[in-house]
């Protein structure tokens, strides 16, 4: 969840004016992403605004942002996936503007609603649009020159600095701020769980690296947040910045809850039958929720400069990501059970 940048709203309007030329006239903060974001509406009709700060995470997020959009144009032009964002481009064909230093991206505005805590009830229609994905794969990437992110290496690229931050949490001397004590008094009494949990993802990642696996073009982030319901119940998937070649499980193990009981409907839409390796589903349970609380730790301690963003980060651990990572092991348990039965 992201706090609202210090940012003009009045020069956040006039570039969406005169650099896009849209008619627009209201902005309506959105916090529910990681990266700020707002709804601009007026005679020339809704958008959807992105702003990609000006700051290490941001500097990563626009460069695969610049990918993300030919990717979305061919994949609305392909027919593989037709529901997803259409990218607004500047006057001057551009896909991003800058305001105030930091840069923006615009698409139309998809009216409907996040699944969010009616995502598991939805993953029977979710599972074929990605057995649809996966099943495009060559039609899309044969049109666009990368994706947001290089194809899939089963690395760990948070693990040193995860450590390193929680190092710098342990030994009391970093910051006195508000923030990074509620960082150091949520996590330090977890810590041993976090190096038991890092020991596993180590362990999947030299199974997976020991395995040939099948490519296929995955969104890898297809959760409530990023699956939307429109008026006439069709599913919408939107922010494809993570989108990359990775083997089918990089976006299957989000459906864990229901994964036996769909995987049928995926298999339906993608064309064949699959087989799900235990280890790569294990590895991507692991990675994605360790990479989620490195990401929110590293905010509070490297990039954050006020209160509130540091309120958004801990309250996104706090009600997220530490639930998941406590559920992590049981869940992988029975997932591995109710596939192999």
């Amino acid at each position: 969840m992201a706090a609202e940048p210090t940012l003009s709203r009045t020069a956040l309007l006039g570039v969406v004016r005169s650099t896009y030329g849209l008619d627009v006239n209201d902005l309506t903060f959105l916090p529910g992403g990681t990266a700020p974001a707002y709804r601009a509406e007026g005679p020339g009709g809704s958008f959807f605004l992105k702003v990609l700060p000006n700051t290490p995470s941001g500097l990563l997020a626009a460069g695969r942002v610049a990918a993300e959009v030919p990717l979305l144009h061919a994949l609305r032009r392909s027919g593989v996936l037709t529901r997803v964002p259409r990218p607004v481009p500047t006057l001057s064909g551009a896909d991003l503007a800058e305001v105030e230093g930091q840069l923006l991206v615009v698409h139309g505005w998809s009216e409907g609603e996040n699944l969010s805590a009616d995502w598991r009830g939805a993953l029977d229609a979710l599972a074929p649009l990605l057995g649809r994905l996966h099943a495009g794969t060559r039609q899309v990437t044969s049109v666009v020159a990368g994706l947001p992110v290089p194809p899939e290496d089963f690395d760990l690229p948070f693990e040193r600095s995860l450590t390193e931050d929680l190092r710098l949490l342990r030994d009391g001397r970093y910051d006195a701020r508000p923030g990074v004590q509620a960082l150091r008094d949520l996590l330090l009494p977890l810590e041993a769980d976090l190096e038991r949990l890092l020991a596993r993802a180590r362990f999947f990642q030299q199974a997976v690296r020991s395995q040939s696996r099948e490519f296929v073009l995955c969104h890898t982030d297809a959760h409530g947040g990023n699956v939307m319901r429109d008026a006439a119940g069709e599913l919408w998937i939107i922010d494809w910045e993570t989108a990359r070649l990775a083997p089918p499980e990089h976006d299957l193990w989000m459906l864990h809850a229901r994964l036996p009981e769909v995987l049928p409907a995926y298999e339906a839409a993608a064309g064949r039958k699959i087989r799900l390796a235990p280890n790569v589903l294990g590895f991507y349970f692991l990675r994605r929720v360790l990479e989620d609380l490195a990401y929110d730790v590293a905010l509070i301690l490297h990039e954050n400069t006020r209160p509130e963003q540091d309120a958004a980060n801990l309250g996104v651990l706090e009600r997220h990501i530490l639930p998941s990572l406590a559920r992590t092991e049981e869940e992988l348990a029975w997932l591995e059970a109710a596939l192999r039965s």
